[in-house]
């Protein structure tokens, strides 16, 4: 492969491991292990959650076609605001309607990874593609105890390659995202006890 070809492929994973898509695919996870999610009453939560969650995120996303001529530190603080105000709309709707408790745990765990990334971001810059990916990595595993969720950890390799091939962060940066994805995950589901 050409040094352009790796560049290409390692945008797309970053592309795909976009925080928003990665929403998506926790709440797709979160309906295989509780089918519940698709029936009345939890049907109109679960798709104000993949709403606030995954779509709209993802029109303000680092890589969005909408912010694609910004400068990229602008990009990244209109990704983190916008994300934090869905985040917080959900949040605020979950635990003012009385969802079903998995999808309180992944709001609780979503506003939890951008408020610790928005902290941390002030003086080191830490990757939300990582805390995107570890911690729905984690969820995963903790939704399919029989071991389904195995099947998901190599993406944690594959995104801190895609993140370091595209230069736009350090290995390092990217595992500091990925520890913060993983104690806003694992914190949430001790809280909230969705099983």
């Amino acid at each position: 492969m050409t040094k352009h070809s790796i560049k290409l492929l390692a945008r797309a994973v970053s592309f795909i491991c976009s925080p928003p898509y990665f929403a998506l695919l926790v709440l797709g996870g979160a309906l295989l292990a509780e089918p519940e999610l698709w029936s009345n009453p939890h049907k109109i939560p679960f798709l104000i959650a993949v709403f606030l969650l995954g779509f709209l995120p993802a029109l303000t996303a680092q890589d969005s076609i909408f912010l694609l001529r910004l400068s990229l530190g602008t990009r990244r603080k209109i990704s983190f605001g916008s994300f934090l105000l869905s985040y917080t709309a959900f949040l605020l709707y979950a635990f003012s309607r009385g969802v079903h408790p998995l999808l309180k745990t992944i709001s609780l765990s979503y506003f939890l990874t951008v408020v610790l990334l928005i902290i941390v971001n002030l003086f080191y810059k830490a990757s939300g593609h990582g805390s995107a990916v570890a911690g729905p990595v984690l969820a995963l595993n903790l939704f399919f105890p029989r071991g389904w969720g195995l099947l998901f950890i190599p993406l944690l390799a594959i995104v801190t390659w895609a993140r370091v091939a595209t230069k736009e962060h350090s290995w390092q940066q990217v595992l500091v995202g990925m520890a913060l994805g993983l104690v806003a995950t694992l914190n949430s589901f001790l809280i909230i006890r969705p099983f």
